[in-house]
């Protein structure tokens, strides 16, 4: 059984499938038309995504925080070659995160960042132990946009994220057919009965893959993605539809 992690008064990996709502935003009148959309919908936390951004981070965190009220915040900033928005140097990426940390709950960090092989790899290797010592959770995630591995590979790709001390693990696949749904699905069920010691996020994308976003309760992903606005990964659901869904499939009690 995996534990759990408390975010303020957010209990992630206990009870129905948690949901975040990203915001999406150049600028920071973009921002606000976006928080104006957020502030009427079902979620529990949201993300918001620094790579989308153009302006400064702090003014952008207040104005969330001050719509959000004691709901976390998650920070990703995703880069081009992560399937996000910016060109970023590793530098820049490390100092935004660390600057974001004290003013967010979570930080969403990309495996491979620890992992590159390059002569930057001592920048990050320390980074989540340095994040989780500024107060936040730390989010290490891994995606693939063009396929589906197999269950066991994606099952070893999260036991290692968890051997790197993060606090949750997250997964996000490209299906090509309905058999790499159901085989995320299987590699999801697999780490909750025996892999998991702390709460996971898995995802099929696209429309193939909407299924697994709704589907937590059964397969252990703590966290789902729906919309308020613009998506951040293809797939997404509405939040307000995702709320009632979720409801309705209830807890499994695993």
């Amino acid at each position: 059984m995996n534990r759990t992690v408390t975010v303020r008064n957010l209990v992630l990996g206990d009870g129905i499938t948690k949901i975040c709502v990203p915001i999406i935003a150049h600028t920071y009148e973009e921002l606000q038309r976006s928080l104006a959309q957020v502030s009427d919908s079902s979620y529990d936390l949201v993300e918001f995504r620094a790579d989308f951004y153009f302006e400064d981070d702090a003014p952008a965190l207040s104005a969330i925080r001050r719509v959000v009220g004691s709901k976390p915040i998650l920070y990703t900033i995703r880069t081009m070659e992560e399937g996000g928005e910016i060109e970023i140097s590793d530098d820049s990426y490390r100092e935004r995160n660390l600057n974001a940390a004290d003013m967010a709950d979570l930080i969403d960090i990309q495996y491979e960042r620890l992992h590159s092989g390059s002569s930057n790899h001592q920048l990050h290797s320390n980074l989540v132990g340095l994040l989780q010592a500024k107060g936040v959770k730390v989010v290490l995630s891994w995606h693939d946009f063009a396929g589906t591995p197999d269950v066991r590979e994606m099952v070893e790709r999260m036991k290692a994220m968890q051997r790197e001390g993060c606090d949750l693990t997250k997964i996000a696949v490209m299906p090509i057919c309905r058999a790499d749904v159901i085989r995320l699905m299987e590699a999801s069920a697999e780490m909750l009965e025996s892999g998991a010691d702390r709460p996971f996020i898995t995802m099929s994308m696209g429309n193939l893959g909407r299924v697994t976003r709704v589907a937590g309760s059964f397969t252990g992903s703590c966290i789902s993605f729906g919309t308020a606005g613009e998506s951040s990964a293809p797939g997404q659901i509405p939040s307000g539809a995702l709320r009632r869904i979720l409801e309705v499939m209830g807890n499994t009690g695993l």
